[in-house]
């Protein structure tokens, strides 16, 4: 090989080296492209400022941080106090009065309520609305509230409120609970309180924790009194009510304005209220539910985060061994024990037919197999049943993780630390049993928020 030939073949293999160096750069700088977190969806803030807005979060569950796929980091307690503050500062700088309320089941382990309190209060918030399952942890609410107003459910005879004074009109809120639908006496003494607060200017707000078509029911008899029903589901709405960043959450119903609270973590409802400066007794009113999705993590809450989980790092551990011991012998996994730690979703589960699914059975006559193959967990595994009650479609039916030692062993790190997986996948796992045979009027976006937790 002649010395010009040697010095082609090298300038040859340089030329190839800078070409694979320039297309390893150009692949490096298109994949962190793709890999780079969305920017979030800009808030449709209105034109018009609102007179009066209220941020209000609810079914918070007492996580503070979710595992899972990247698309649920947005439920993230940090992520939602960056949405809530930064919203906050934007309305109050044109103008508008704004007030930060808890809207309730926001609880879960005793040990995670001061972690929280501490976050809510960093974050701004005024009021907190206790449903029926916060009230079981009232006492530590109370030792870790610090000056945030507490709303207890009511009854005719303690009716508490909580008013947001606006420059023309002021909202009052009340807590009704789960209030007795069919109890007269209840309502004619509950009415006549109610009926006192109203005064010029102010509109009454009414949180119940009950769906959407109890709320239709009662809505006529709450009119000429209420004029807002928050409630604890999801409204139906058209297709023309969404879009980007932003969903519908109010209707009017016979005069009331009916408002969904939140059914998510990620999810922030905004309602707002536009007085009317020509006719000081009439008012426009809307409620939005705005997302928490690619916003940042909030440091000062962040921070609060990490040190309740550097807390729970030996239970996680703890936990892990026995979840791990019970994949790994595929043996049966009561509900009861994951809601020793996981409370709030427990008593959640409680509430659905999934727990009564043997009781059901048993009330129609059904106890063969072809229908236990679906409705207990414990026959499918164990052959048998020997609890009828509080039993049925339990955790490890949709959290299939949990049976599977190398996905089970993620219950020792921190939700935030967990890697994507399968966690319930809601499409395949649910129609195991509700197929067309089975569940022929089976419609997941109607069925799935009744059981999420």
């Amino acid at each position: 090989m002649t010395q010009r030939s040697a010095q082609e073949r090298l300038s040859r293999i340089g030329q190839l080296g800078a070409l694979f160096l320039v297309l390893l750069f150009a692949g490096i700088v298109l994949h962190l492209w793709r890999t780079k977190s969305p920017p979030p969806p800009k808030i449709e803030l209105p034109k018009e400022p609102p007179d009066l807005l209220l941020l209000i979060t609810a079914n918070r569950q007492g996580k503070l941080e979710v595992c899972g796929c990247p698309g649920k980091r947005a439920e993230d307690l940090a992520k939602v106090s960056t949405l809530i503050q930064d919203t906050a500062s934007e309305m109050q700088r044109k103008g508008a009065t704004v007030s930060i309320i808890e809207g309730g089941d926001f609880t879960g382990s005793a040990d995670v309520v001061p972690y929280l309190l501490k976050a809510y209060k960093i974050v701004g918030y005024q009021c907190i609305v206790l449903s029926p399952r916060d009230e079981k942890r009232l006492s530590i609410i109370r030792n870790n509230a610090d000056g945030v107003q507490l709303l207890l459910p009511a009854n005719p005879e303690n009716l508490q409120t909580f008013r947001v004074q606006g420059k023309t009109f002021s909202i009052v809120l009340v807590n009704l609970g789960q209030p007795p639908i069919k109890d007269e006496s209840y309502w004619q003494r509950l009415l006549q309180h109610l009926q006192a607060l109203k005064q010029p200017n102010t509109l009454l707000a009414a949180v119940a924790y009950i769906d959407k078509n109890t709320a239709m029911e009662l809505a006529p008899r709450l009119r000429g009194t209420v004029n807002i029903l928050l409630i604890d589901d999801a409204l139906p709405l058209t297709s023309g009510e969404f879009s980007p960043g932003m969903t519908k959450a109010s209707k009017e119903v016979a005069g009331v304005f009916l408002v969904a609270l939140p059914q998510s973590r990620a999810n922030v409802l905004s309602l707002m209220v536009w007085a009317n400066h020509e006719n000081r007794d009439s008012y426009r009113l809307e409620g939005q539910w705005i997302y928490a999705t690619g916003r940042n993590d909030n440091p000062q809450v962040k921070q609060i985060v990490d040190e309740y989980y550097m807390k729970r790092q030996k239970e996680l551990e703890q936990e892990m061994q026995q979840v791990m011991k019970i994949a790994t012998q595929k043996t049966y996994l009561p509900p009861e024990f994951c809601g020793k730690c996981h409370q709030a979703q427990y008593e959640q589960w409680l509430s659905t037919l999934h727990a009564k699914a043997i009781e059901t059975l048993v009330e129609q006559k059904r106890m063969d197999r072809s229908c236990l193959t679906c409705h207990s967990l414990e026959f499918r595994l164990r052959g048998v049943v020997t609890e009828r009650k509080k039993r049925g479609v339990e955790c490890v039916d949709c959290h299939v993780e949990l049976q599977d030692p190398t996905t089970a062993q993620m219950h020792g790190q921190r939700p935030g630390d967990r890697p994507s997986s399968r966690i319930v996948n809601v499409e395949t796992v649910c129609v195991r049993c509700h197929d067309k045979q089975n569940s022929p009027n089976f419609n997941l976006q109607t069925y799935l928020p009744k059981v999420a937790h």
